[in-house]
C-alpha cells in the first residue's frame, strides 16, 4: 500500500496522474439538443442563450453535465413555433413527431433576455415527464457572470430542463 501512495505521489508530481483522476468521474450525458428562439430576437441576446447551453457542455469553459450533439433538425421550424398562437411545447413535440425524430433529442426555446430570460425544454414524447422542470424562468446574466452567487443554481435549473426533455425522450 505504501508502494502504491508513494507511486501516486511521484506520478502527480510529474503531472501524470492527474489527467486520469480527473477522468475518473461518470461521463457526461450524449443528448442531441437544437436550441430555437423567436426569430425576432436580438443576435447578441441569441447569442447568450447560446452561452449559456453551451456552459453546460462538458467541452465548454468550465465543463458540464452534456456531450452535446447536432440535431440535424432544420431550426425554422421550431423559432415559428415560439412566435405562433398556439402552445409552444405543443408546436415543437408536434414537428418532432412529424419528422420521425426518436432517442435522446431536445429542443430548448429560449426567449427573453437578461433577468427575464425562460426556455422551454421539449423532447421526444408525448408531453413532459417533469413539467416543473422542463419551462423554467431565470436570470440570464447570472447564469453566465462566474461571480454570481446565483450562477451554479441557474445552470443547475437549466440542465434540469434538459434532463426533463431527455427523460421524455425515453432516457
Amino acid at each position: 500500500m505504501r508502494l502504491l501512495l508513494s507511486l501516486l505521489s511521484v506520478l502527480s508530481l510529474c503531472g501524470v496522474a492527474a489527467p486520469a483522476l480527473a477522468q475518473a468521474g461518470p461521463p457526461p450525458l450524449r443528448v442531441k439538443v437544437l436550441l430555437a428562439s423567436d426569430p425576432y430576437m436580438d443576435a447578441a441576446v441569441r447569442a447568450r442563450h447560446d452561452a449559456m447551453l453551451q456552459s453546460l457542455s462538458a467541452g465548454g469553459p468550465t465543463g458540464g453535465w452534456f456531450e452535446l450533439l447536432p440535431t440535424g433538425l432544420d431550426v425554422a421550424g421550431f423559432e415559428r413555433c415560439t412566435i405562433s398562437a398556439q402552445d409552444t411545447p405543443s408546436c415543437a413535440r408536434r414537428l418532432l413527431s412529424e419528422q420521425g425524430v426518436t432517442g435522446a433529442t431536445v429542443v430548448v426555446l429560449a426567449g427573453g433576455e437578461a433577468e427575464r430570460a425562460s426556455w422551454i425544454c421539449v423532447g421526444t414524447g408525448p408531453r413532459p415527464t417533469g413539467p416543473e422542470r422542463q419551462f423554467i424562468r431565470f436570470d440570464l446574466n447570472a447564469g453566465l457572470d462566474p461571480a454570481s452567487p446565483k450562477r451554479m443554481e441557474t445552470r443547475a435549473a437549466a440542465a434540469g430542463c434538459i434532463t426533463g426533455a431527455g427523460a421524455e425522450s425515453g432516457w
